[in-house]
């Protein structure tokens, strides 16, 4: 009996195997057109449809592009990646595919293997606006700044009211350390639209770092463009520790604190929350607390330079020999994670010249090095000027000194460093 039922078992087993998969219905393809917004419905949907042997090759290709983007915005980026790949092996000439793609590979900083896909979107479609914007982030990621100026004024082109494209131009130029053409592109996306929040924000970015670079004006227009842009999307959350950070140097530490900690109690593994506190508390000149909330700000992630920067800054404040060659460590790392960092290249210089001896040549020429590489990077640097001025100076190569503070002064005519050292030079 036991062996007549096992293989009554077996042919049921046998006949359900047969069965062709279900049909797609009506309701299948409504749901995976919606499978971005809702994923967990429009999965199972655009699978059914998949696998569906009667529905189009372009039915299929289109389940295979809904799912992808479902899976995209639910980070599932290998999966996203694997639909995409479907589509184009159906549909080699989709170029929304291979953009899409380029995209999720970005997510993941494959950035090579989006450009690659990008760069292919573009061929098929010349006048594939999204394709050179999204070629331009995977650029910047790779720290190709010229590369993504390049694309992201080629979607503007294309399109002259496309926000986003001056946005992400304007954050290139903030990485050259060119602030004014920045905040001129973050303006322009602002007005394209104004409920733009992520356009606020990167303007704060922009406006944060030509007050930390050039020393002037305020931090008060970082801090209400912060402001504007959490009032407008208050989920994005590296507003808060953006915002943070401003304050602190603001010198606003009781406003800054509850801002980082908004970060930490979202999200307990945010490595620019602890970064956020870090600061504010090297503000209030408590160097281990602020060496500590760096630490962890590492240890969450590893590639955060900006949080080996302010350790290494963190270390020099405490003003101990022994500490300058962990300030110069960290400074190491920053420079590792972009090589284009000219803050780090500028404090390392600095550091060099902290830990020599006065009288050291080897420690200005590495020095000078450094001062020179970070003047490379943002030839309007006036700091590093006047800092390469006094290495040449302690050198005794005076024409060079004067030359440098000359070059700070044609750059900012009211910087007082190199003014003061001009006047002691006799002009």
């Amino acid at each position: 009996m036991a062996a007549r039922g096992s293989g009554g078992l077996l042919l049921c087993m046998g006949l359900l195997l047969a069965m062709p998969a279900l049909a797609a219905t009506p309701t299948d393809r409504g749901e995976c057109a919606a499978s971005a917004d809702k994923p967990d419905v429009g999965f199972a949907a655009c699978s059914r449809i998949i696998d569906d042997a009667n529905v189009s090759v372009a039915e299929r290709v289109k389940a295979f592009k809904n799912r992808g983007r479902g899976s995209f915005n639910s980070k599932n980026y290998d999966r996203a990646i694997a639909d995409y790949g479907e589509a184009i092996k159906l549909s080699p000439g989709d170029a929304w595919a291979f953009a899409h793609r380029c995209e999720a590979y970005e997510s993941k900083e494959d950035y090579d293997a989006a450009i690659a896909d990008c760069t292919e979107a573009i061929k098929i479609d010349p006048k594939y606006g999204w394709a050179y914007n999204n070629r331009g982030v995977a650029y910047y990621g790779l720290h190709e700044y010229d590369a993504a100026l390049a694309d992201h004024a080629e979607a503007i082109r294309i399109n002259s009211g496309d926000a986003w494209a001056y946005a992400r131009r304007g954050m290139a130029w903030t990485e050259k350390g060119e602030f004014d053409p920045a905040v001129a592109d973050l303006t322009e996306a602002v007005t394209i639209d104004p409920k733009y929040a992520f356009g606020f924000g990167q303007r704060g970015q922009s406006l944060f770092r030509k007050r930390l670079i050039t020393k002037k004006g305020g931090w008060e227009p970082a801090i209400a463009d912060y402001s504007e842009a959490i009032k407008l999307d208050s989920s994005l959350i590296w507003l808060y520790s953006s915002r943070g950070v401003a304050y602190s140097n603001n010198r606003q530490y009781d406003l800054a604190v509850p801002d980082c900690s908004e970060v930490i109690t979202r999200e307990p593994k945010n490595s620019s929350g602890y970064n956020c506190l870090g600061v504010a508390y090297e503000g209030l000149e408590d160097y281990s607390r602020a060496i500590a909330a760096y630490n962890q700000s590492i240890s969450i992630n590893p590639k955060n330079g900006v949080a080996y920067w302010n350790r290494g800054n963190a270390y020099m404040a405490l003003r101990k020999i022994d500490k300058i060659d962990d300030a110069i460590r960290d400074y190491d790392q920053a420079i590792a994670i972009n090589p284009k960092d000219f803050n780090s290249f500028n404090s390392r210089g600095k550091a060099y010249v902290a830990k020599g001896d006065r009288n050291s040549a080897n420690a200005d020429f590495n020095a000078i090095a450094d001062f020179s590489q970070a003047i490379q990077l943002n030839p309007s640097y006036v700091e590093a000027y006047n800092n390469r001025g006094l290495s040449y100076e302690t050198m005794g190569r005076r024409a060079e000194a004067i030359a440098d503070f000359r070059k700070a002064q044609s750059i900012d005519s009211d910087d007082p460093v190199s003014k003061k050292l001009l006047r002691i030079f006799g002009f």
